[in-house]
């Protein structure tokens, strides 16, 4: 029975290879592609599908272009895998594909190896020294709602239901978002909450107003429990994507880091304002938005207005303001989609994201490498199979408890 179980695995990896290498080279059949499409819906096949490609990735060209089919049939193959998505963006999970076929697709949405400034060196495994053997997992959603009172409300936890009240409003956990409901009654001064999300966390509220705000790892967003007077003001620090209610009578004002500021009507668009980031980017995906270099809108500061597709940049040292046109929008956005979008990404940019989304300490044994990365994956892996991929590079690491070391 073990030896006809074998024949007939190994007859079903040959027809998916030939599949495969038919699909990359541009000559499959309708009914082939049909074929080919059947086995991908269907659960089951992950392990087999992962050890087809990367057999043909050992053997694959190291040209982009060349590359191109391997990231399309991947993605496809994640797409397959993973629920319908119903928000206002695309989201990315590993759906029903296993971890492990989940490293080897994203290993091939990198582009095989990510690409880099010198020759390609075999990968050597991550050195692991945690002694607890501890298994680092990616973040989830989760965040520390501060209410007027200063008390503090855990949300990693908590069901669907109502959570507070507060000086005109209710608030309302439902599927996973903070919304707050207003009540019509308000008596005395206005009530502020504060959101914050610690290292390994993230979350989504729903303001008073309708604003929909996504807030990154390692972030905070401060604003009243209703909107009144000329505007609405929020505070932000870390990274944030908005989709902003729109009121043209009552301007969305978003103060970063007490550093600038953002004035829009009805817009989305993503800040990135990490202070240990050497550049504040804020990148627009729909409508307009003016972006001030101050947080008080005065006379004298620098005013740029955004169209969509263009990133103003904000060199945090040297308060140097710069436009870039034609962004990767996709890129800005990922963290909120569950990818790690790493192309064109410094080390150190790359080593900032786990740092926030795995809740641990980045150390470098050397001096930082000029490295650049090429490549997407999913956010939902361990770090230590996310780490072998990175491994790709002329990269190496070792983990001693919660602290990435990045060696030499």
């Amino acid at each position: 029975m073990q030896g006809l179980f074998t024949i007939y695995y190994s007859m079903i990896k040959s027809r998916l290879a030939y599949l495969v290498e038919r699909y990359m080279n541009n000559a499959i059949s309708t009914s082939e592609q049909e074929e080919l499409s059947d086995f991908i819906e269907q659960s089951g096949n992950e392990a087999l599908f992962s050890q087809v490609m990367m057999d043909l990735l050992d053997r694959a060209p190291q040209k982009d272009n060349d590359l191109k089919p391997y990231e399309d049939l991947a993605d496809k193959a994640l797409r397959a895998g993973r629920p319908t998505d119903h928000s206002s963006a695309r989201t990315y999970n590993i759906g029903r594909w296993t971890a492990a076929a989940a490293c080897v697709l994203l290993i091939v949405l990198a582009g095989v190896y990510f690409r880099h400034t010198s020759s390609p060196v075999q990968p050597r495994l991550v050195k692991k020294t945690n002694s607890t053997n501890e298994l680092i997992v990616p973040g989830k959603n989760g965040a520390i709602l501060t209410l007027a009172d200063g008390s503090s409300v855990l949300l990693d936890s908590l069901g669907n239901g109502k959570v507070a009240s507060q000086n005109g409003a209710d608030l309302v956990i439902s599927q996973g978002k903070l919304a707050y409901s207003t009540t019509g009654s308000t008596s005395g001064e206005i009530a502020y909450n504060t959101l914050s999300t610690p290292k390994g966390r993230q979350f989504h509220i729903k303001l008073p107003d309708g604003t929909e705000v996504w807030l990154n790892a390692a972030s905070a967003i401060h604003y009243p429990t209703i909107f009144t007077g000329k505007d609405r003001t929020v505070e932000l620090t870390g990274e944030a994507y908005f989709e902003v209610a729109g009121n043209p009578s009552m301007p969305f004002i978003v103060k970063v880091d007490q550093t600038a500021g953002i004035k829009v009507l009805g817009t989305h668009f993503n800040v990135n304002a990490y202070r240990n980031e050497p550049v504040m980017k804020t990148t627009l995906l729909e409508g307009s938005i003016q972006f001030h270099t101050g947080i008080e809108m005065a006379p004298g500061e620098q005013i740029v207005k955004l169209r969509p597709g263009q990133q103003s940049q904000l060199e945090t040292s040297t308060r140097k303001l710069a436009i870039e046109n034609d962004v990767e929008t996709e890129k800005a956005v990922a963290w909120k989609n569950g990818i790690f979008n790493f192309n064109d990404a410094s080390l150190q940019e790359v080593m900032n994201q786990l740092e926030r989304w795995y809740d641990i300490e980045v150390a470098y044994e050397n001096n930082i490498s000029p490295i650049r990365f090429y490549g997407k994956m999913t956010k939902n892996i361990p770090l230590n199979d996310l780490l072998l991929i990175l491994e790709k590079s002329q990269v190496h690491f070792k983990v001693v408890g919660r602290r990435l070391i990045v060696l030499p």
